[in-house]
């Protein structure tokens, strides 16, 4: 079994491909990983690099699948994984050099705990390398049983990204939790609110885990013309923590803190779709 899953949902980023798993294919140590590229239908040439990277690279497979959406193909990668801990990865993004070497040091130095978290870079589109002054993160453990607490010290250090974590493969699958597939924008945000609602014990790591390459023109996050999937997607997950509530398996309080943590989202997206100047639009977006 190998010690790390490192799950990859691809779209038509044939352009960027390359990078990404370059970052991944040169990490250091042994070879205790499994690179699963999933591909979601994608209509470039992102399907056929995708194969000729397995037949080149040991430990890289692919599962090519209809397309669904981001949430439909991460759950795919859950679902093929066979590694202890799993990491996710955009396919326009890279893996920090040296992440998985230093993953196996604190893994084994915290074993207690089965959700890690770590920060992320700024990948410019000059090639440069930026913090993101947004985010403070206190490295060490965090344990509350306090679910708003957790939620502010991980929002604070990590907002809403799944690539910046590192997850006990048991953990996720005990819980049942998942990302859905009706929720093809922010599929992050519902994912975490609800996750963080089982675990009450975390683990800051100053440990840089991804370069996020900013602005790619066509993303979801920078068109405006996908106004209407990401409003879709934000009723969609709205819908589903009102389901979630209603099981009762979330108190009123928790219910409150998800709300408010939702609200994060879905405002700058109102404040883009109101505004008909392009230009005030993309200062509206979300950083």
């Amino acid at each position: 079994m190998p010690l790390f899953s490192i799950i990859i949902p691809v779209y038509n980023v044939q352009n960027y491909l390359a990078a990404c798993i370059k970052s991944v294919a040169e990490q250091e140590g042994p070879r205790d990983w499994e690179c699963l590229l999933v591909d979601d239908g994608s209509t470039d040439m992102t399907p056929q690099l995708c194969d000729a990277f397995a037949a080149e690279i040991p430990g890289v497979q692919v599962l090519h699948r209809k397309n669904g959406g981001p949430s439909a193909a991460r759950n795919a990668g859950i679902r093929a994984a066979t590694g202890e801990w799993l990491l996710f990865l955009d396919g326009d993004d890279a893996m920090a050099p040296g992440l998985l070497a230093a993953l196996r040091r604190e893994l084994t130095a915290h074993p207690g705990y089965d959700w890690f978290i770590g920060r992320h870079l700024e990948w410019q589109a000059d090639g440069s390398l930026t913090e993101h002054t947004g985010q403070r993160l206190l490295p060490g453990p965090f344990d509350s049983t306090d679910y708003g607490e957790r939620l502010h010290a991980l929002y604070t250090a990590a907002h809403w990204a799944v690539w910046k974590y590192c997850l006990r493969r048991s953990f996720l699958l005990g819980t049942g939790v998942r990302f859905r597939r009706d929720v093809s924008w922010a599929e992050d945000c519902l994912f975490i609110l609800t996750l963080l609602n089982e675990c009450e014990c975390l683990y800051f790591l100053d440990l840089v885990f991804t370069h996020y390459r900013v602005g790619r023109q066509g993303s979801l996050l920078t068109d405006p013309h996908n106004l209407p999937r990401r409003f879709s997607s934000l009723a969609a997950a709205q819908r589903h923590l009102a389901a979630l509530q209603a099981t009762g398996r979330v108190t009123p309080e928790v219910y409150r803190c998800m709300e408010d943590a939702f609200a994060d989202v879905f405002w700058p997206q109102a404040r883009t779709a109101a505004v008909r100047d392009a230009k005030v639009r993309r200062r509206c977006l979300p950083c």
